[in-house]
């Protein structure tokens, strides 16, 4: 089997957390056959994931950490989506799994893979998901339960007056979400919280399970791949 495997950038704060479990992933799926080939969303300066046996690792560093308000170029990532695409043209029966959607970067190689004809699975934290901020808590660092609200939003993420993000950015973010995730065989996510969040974006309960260690996440790509 060949896997396609893409992990999100984060803020550039720090390493996103879809890295070290998207290497964990690679070792597990390596071991019971696969080849991966792995697109790397990373900041500039940061430092690529080292490749092993199996697993071909092709770091993008074009990024700048985007300011909050600045939504829809958090998201962007045309060199990824153009890669993944040369990928499944290449290789058109390859398995896709995006770790840590929502995370910024390319919210589209899900929707991508599945045009192209590819399977197609997502392993994604909730608060990510729903919330531009990743957290669920607004700006005054109180836990937000309004998360659905574009125009509450709106004011969470603005970072000075004259720089706030536009209510549609918001919206457009989530439905891009969600046209990715509607095309999965399975969603992973790590608790029971996680997949109220998930579900409430529509996405059908039967395709998100609890559980996504590096070992869980593998037993549920290769046996719905199967």
């Amino acid at each position: 089997m060949q896997i396609v495997l893409v992990s999100s950038p984060g803020t550039g704060q720090a390493p996103h957390w879809s890295q070290e479990l998207a290497g964990a992933f690679a070792r597990e799926v390596v071991a019971e056959g696969a080849s991966v080939r792995w697109l790397a969303a990373l900041h500039q300066g940061e430092a690529a994931p080292p490749g092993e046996e199996g697993v071909q690792v092709l770091p993008f560093r074009d990024r700048q950490p985007s300011p909050l308000s600045k939504v829809n170029e958090s998201q962007a990532d045309a060199a990824v989506e153009l890669a993944l695409t040369e990928s499944l043209r290449a290789a058109p029966e390859s398995v896709v799994v995006h770790v840590g959607l929502g995370g910024q970067g390319t919210p589209n190689a899900l929707w991508l893979a599945s045009r192209l004809g590819s399977r197609t699975f997502a392993c994604a934290r909730g608060a990510e998901l729903v919330c531009h901020r990743g957290d669920l808590l607004d700006r005054d660092k109180k836990i937000c339960r309004d998360w659905a609200d574009a125009e509450r939003c709106r004011w969470c993420c603005s970072t000075s007056w004259w720089s706030k993000p536009r209510a549609d950015d918001l919206r457009n973010r989530q439905d891009l979400f969600v046209a990715g995730l509607h095309t999965c065989a399975a969603i992973a996510v790590p608790a029971e919280a996680d997949v109220e969040l998930v579900t409430s974006l529509g996405v059908a309960s039967s395709r998100v399970s609890v559980g996504a260690s590096a070992a869980e996440l593998a037993a549920m790509v290769t046996a719905a791949a199967r």
